[in-house]
């Protein structure tokens, strides 16, 4: 139901509204440019999996694999992720607003050129992950796994790392 319904949303060009998707797989799908609105995806599983550009309103992901998947360019507001895996996800030049990620991991993911505004990083894994050239504002980082992370040209002022992971620190 989950592929199937992305495509149509694709093909469509209409929003996915409220829905709810449990223990599905989204397989080789392109969902680039849609849009999701208050969408909860539970346990979900994508794999190979194209958001290019797509937007995410107040939706959440609990429990959900997306790593390697795409998400460049895309948009997410007042969006909560709690148990994924996001690990070598391309979230390049993205808009993260109010976004809250609880113990995810997103090691060897692409954060590089994205906004984070009012963000919140509670106990995740991003080793190794690319934050280079983003632009923070108002996020947090709460002991959040950041070896070997790569920062370059990400102003860190004000940015709050001291009960965080930072070895290796680039």
């Amino acid at each position: 139901m989950l592929y199937e319904s992305i495509v149509s949303a694709r093909e469509t060009d209409e929003e996915i509204s409220g829905a709810v998707f449990e223990n599905d797989t989204a397989e080789n799908c392109d969902g680039a440019k849609t849009e999701y609105d208050g969408v909860t995806f539970s346990r979900c599983r994508f794999v190979n999996c194209n958001f290019t550009g797509a937007s995410f309103y107040g939706s959440s992901f609990d429990g959900c694999d997306f790593s390697n998947c795409r998400f460049e360019g895309a948009y997410f507001k007042d969006t909560v992720m709690r148990y994924c895996k996001g690990d070598g996800a391309v979230f390049k030049d993205s808009v993260l607003r109010d976004l809250t990620a609880q113990e995810c991991s997103f090691s060897y993911a692409d954060f590089s050129e994205a906004v984070l505004d009012g963000c919140r990083f509670e106990q995740c894994t991003m080793r190794e992950a690319f934050l280079s050239e983003c632009k923070l504002k108002n996020t947090v980082f709460r002991g959040a796994d950041l070896s070997r992370a790569d920062f370059f040209g990400t102003a860190l002022k004000g940015v709050d790392l001291s009960d965080c992971e930072i070895g290796g620190i680039m």
